[in-house]
């Protein structure tokens, strides 16, 4: 994958996860066969995040509930240097996932990655685990002006290409507004879809398996629905637009499904929260 300033060579990186947050977790990240390390998503202030249990793997899924636990932008200012260093001496490009509670939050968090030297801006969009005042923020993905808004404001302040994580849309009609406004975006480089399917739950002896009750759907049960995902924004964006697969990848044939519909990347993060870091080089180690 090339795009910008940016390449990534095996097209394969993580996602942004409970595992990827600390210089221990890149540490391990730069030491597997992934062509880019991604940290994050992180905030502007700390966040403990949602209470526990907030993960839960089944046989053909995962749930989670994390609430982006993270040290605060502050933290990162500090440690992102010594992440960045390290990720380049093992010939990877680094990428920051960014998560604002408004356009003047994600200009700030994309200010500071600016600063410290972030080779890959992603703006999370599509979380679907954050409360604010004990009620559910509200996901940006689902709000085209607001997602070019924020990426039109951040383009002021860094040339970092910019990707757009988003939710899966279960209507054509959204998607298609959505890969509009992208294309009229002057900011957006890429998307990466999907994030996790928002509102689902599972129950042991009756009781919610999440302490928060319900949580974003992940694993292998995402796989045909994410990789429709990228399907459809492959045959709307032009070319020179990436599209990053997200998903259910389990294997290099699972990554292999992605780039045959038109991914330029892959990302995996439920395997490697379940499996360890290592993990993800069951894909890395077979893409091209």
């Amino acid at each position: 994958m090339e795009k910008g300033n940016f390449e990534i060579d095996p097209p394969v990186m993580n996602a942004a996860c409970s595992i990827a947050k600390t210089p221990e977790d890149v540490e391990r990240w730069r030491n597997t066969e992934t062509g880019a390390v991604l940290v994050g998503s992180i905030t502007m202030e700390p966040r403990e995040g949602n209470p526990e249990p907030r993960w839960f793997a089944g046989e053909d899924y995962a749930l989670n509930s994390f609430g982006m636990p993270n040290e605060g932008m502050e933290y990162y200012r500090r440690h992102l240097p010594d992440m960045i260093s390290k990720t380049h001496e093992s010939g990877k490009a680094f990428a920051l996932s960014i998560a604002g509670f408004s356009p003047e939050e994600y200009v700030q968090l994309a200010k500071m990655a600016d600063e410290v030297g972030v080779d890959i801006l992603e703006l999370n969009f599509g979380c679907p685990n954050v409360s604010e005042s004990g009620k559910q923020k509200p996901i940006a993905s689902f709000d085209p002006d607001t997602m070019v808004h924020i990426a039109a404001e951040i383009g002021k302040v860094t040339d970092i290409p910019q990707v757009a994580k988003l939710s899966p849309y279960s209507d054509p009609g959204k998607l298609n507004e959505v890969a509009g406004a992208i294309i009229d975006s002057e900011n957006i480089s890429a998307v990466a879809t999907s994030n996790t399917f928002p509102g689902g739950v599972m129950l042991r002896d009756g009781e919610p398996v999440l302490a928060a009750g319900r949580g974003g759907v992940s694993g292998r049960s995402m796989l045909p629905i994410a990789l429709g995902q990228v399907q459809q924004f492959r045959e709307r964006l032009p070319e020179n637009m990436d599209v990053i697969g997200v998903g259910g990848i389990e294997s290099g044939e699972d990554a292999d499904f992605y780039f045959q519909v038109g991914a330029t990347a892959v990302q995996a993060a439920t395997m490697a929260v379940r499996d360890g870091h290592e993990a993800i080089n069951q894909i890395a180690g077979s893409a091209d």
